[in-house]
């Protein structure tokens, strides 16, 4: 716990509370505009309006958040000496990554948080009629397991990659194709590229996705096995790589 509170306090040399405020609520305008100026089409009450905003949030923006968070989890590490007293540490390469990654989730965490709570009061503030849907918060919920895996290669990248820019750079670039993929149907993508199982998973039960998955106990199950795969897989290239890498990078 004393590496990933470490870890956390780093984050206070950074700017992340901008990725944390503003990322969502670029992400819920975009979509509260968008039912806004389409309100008579999208006549399904919460499940549009919350459908349009996860649709960007799903396409593009969470995956950004998530690369610019770990880019920015590894940046102190790029400074000066900080690589070299990393590696001349007591702490195993495998707790040094899983904090990286542990820490990035909780900003991950608290990203997703203000993108719910954006959407609710956006929500509230159109006059939207009936109950909150469970799903939405349900769905929620259940993409921080597919953000984690996102966040445990996009930690590799950026610790492998000493700069800031170019791991958010390919962030956006696999978000891109997981999209394309998903949207060509082609079998099996979701569990091959963890961008597009955070983005299948936002889009569960959505009427802004056609073939948006339903959100079922077996839809959990899935998500949850393969999520923990993927970030396993994330984690352990990070640990190999570290354990073969010397002072000089």
């Amino acid at each position: 716990m004393d590496l990933i509170r470490n870890d956390l306090l780093k984050f206070r040399r950074s700017h992340i509370w901008a990725v944390i405020l503003l990322v969502p609520l670029i992400a819920a305008a975009i979509g509260t505009g968008n039912y806004a100026a389409n309100a008579e089409m999208l006549s399904s009450g919460w499940d549009s309006y919350l459908s349009q905003i996860m649709l960007f949030y799903g396409l593009i923006f969470m995956t950004a958040g998530v690369s610019i968070l770990a880019a920015a989890a590894w940046r102190v590490e790029h400074r000066g000496h900080n690589w070299l007293t990393m590696l001349t540490s007591t702490r195993s390469e495998g707790s040094l990554v899983a904090s990286k990654v542990a820490a990035t989730t909780v900003a991950i965490a608290a990203m997703h948080g203000v993108l719910i709570l954006l959407a609710l009061a956006g929500g509230r503030l159109l006059g939207i009629p009936g109950d909150i849907p469970r799903e939405f918060l349900a769905s929620a919920l259940l993409a921080l397991a597919p953000a984690s895996a996102v966040a445990a290669w996009q930690s590799m990248l950026s610790m492998v990659i000493r700069n800031f820019a170019a791991p958010i750079a390919i962030g956006l670039v696999a978000a891109i194709v997981s999209f394309g993929a998903l949207a060509s149907g082609a079998p099996g993508v979701k569990f091959m590229l963890p961008p597009a199982l955070l983005s299948d998973t936002l889009w569960l039960g959505s009427s802004a996705v056609a073939d948006a998955g339903a959100l079922t106990a077996a839809t959990v199950v899935t998500v949850i096995a393969a999520s923990a795969i993927m970030a396993f897989a994330g984690w352990l290239a990070s640990v190999v790589y570290l354990r073969r890498t010397d002072a000089r990078l």
